[in-house]
């Protein structure tokens, strides 16, 4: 078995496992406080899922001809293995895969661009929200106290807005704003660029339609 070939073959899988995780990790937070059966039950499922993900990460590495352009190519998963943070975003790698499958031109990918950063966007403001929430609550001074407040504060710092009624207090806190910042700073980036590329694209296809048609004539 091909690596690609195992990749689509635990794609579904891996959207599973991806999920039931990100539900594992936000839910005792968002939903403060929770039994302790709830509770241990979520920290099963975050451990479990990240043997499952190490595990499917040591076997594409058995899989891959080259383990030294895997690693450079697929460092992004390795973070998803190594950071609990960034573990849900596992799906979105998924997402790509296989709105592209059987395609890897550039052109496919970057139509994809704008509906991975969404989803990528909406993760990340879910998911960092959580984080933030549980590092504040309860700190001295802290302004994230609710999952309102932590959602509105993911909001406005991804999309870089930043209007500073909501803000960390703790060093952990501020060190997943700055995580959220770079990502927010990118998804624009990668955003705009898409968007400059469609311009670009749909120029050039304009033009090659009006030489068609003085050709015709």
């Amino acid at each position: 078995m091909t690596l690609t070939e195992w990749q689509k073959k635990t794609a579904g899988i891996s959207i599973g496992a991806s999920l039931i995780f990100t539900i594992s990790f936000i839910y005792p937070i968002y939903w403060y406080p929770v039994g302790s059966h709830i509770k241990s039950l979520c920290e099963f499922i975050n451990y479990a899922t990240w043997i499952l993900f190490a595990l499917d990460y040591a076997y594409q590495v058995r899989l891959s001809q080259d383990k030294k352009i895997f690693f450079r190519t697929h460092f992004f998963q390795l973070l998803l293995v190594a950071l609990p943070f960034f573990r849900p975003l596992r799906e979105l790698r998924i997402l790509a895969f296989t709105a592209q499958v059987g395609s890897r031109s550039k052109k496919s990918l970057i139509k994809s661009i704008p509906l991975v950063m969404s989803g990528a966007a909406v993760l990340m403001i879910v998911v960092m929200g959580a984080a933030i929430l549980d590092i504040e609550r309860g700190a001295p001074g802290a302004t994230i106290k609710t999952p309102m407040d932590a959602l509105w504060w993911g909001l406005v710092t991804v999309t870089t807005i930043g209007y500073g009624d909501k803000f960390p207090v703790t060093t952990e806190g501020r060190l997943v704003a700055g995580i959220l910042i770079i990502f927010g700073v990118g998804m624009i980036s990668a955003l705009t660029a898409s968007y400059a590329a469609w311009i670009m694209s749909a120029d050039s296809k304009v033009s090659e339609d009006s030489k068609e048609t003085d050709g015709s004539k």
